[in-house]
């Protein structure tokens, strides 16, 4: 007889090892300063310029997403150290598993490319709301 427990483990691993091929093992994310200033979105772009690297906003925090595989992901998907795995590890809850999508959010770059165009329309916006504003005070 399979105990409950070792029964929803099998069916955890599964799905790291079968279907969504441990993708929380093949990233991780910093939480960054949001942007205010020209330095700050020079940075972005800067990281931007480096293979492997994202930049996405989620509610309003700003984070860099490095996809790189964890050194002790085996070749079937499986952790090498999942006993003395760390703490960060283990609070990952199997119910919140990106699979089978990576989760949208409302402003994500994968290329310097598109976050520089997408920079120069917002400084775009701000140049003309500041013009307006200025023209309002103005009358």
């Amino acid at each position: 007889m399979v105990r409950a427990s070792s029964a929803v483990e099998e069916k955890i691993r599964h799905r790291c090892q079968d279907q969504c091929k441990a993708r929380c093992c093949r990233y991780i994310t910093v939480m960054l300063p949001a942007p205010k200033q020209k330095a700050d979105f020079d940075e972005l772009s800067w990281f931007l310029a480096h293979e492997n690297m994202s930049v996405y906003v989620e509610g309003r925090r700003w984070h860099l997403e490095v996809r790189n595989r964890c050194k002790y992901l085996t070749s079937h998907n499986l952790c090498r150290i999942y006993e003395t795995r760390p703490d960060v590890c283990r609070g990952y809850e199997p119910d919140s598993c990106e699979y089978p999508n990576r989760p949208a959010h409302a402003l994500h770059f994968d290329t310097k490319d598109k976050f520089d165009a997408w920079w120069a329309r917002k400084r775009e916006r701000e140049r003309r709301r500041r013009k307006r504003s200025t023209r309002r005070k103005r009358k």
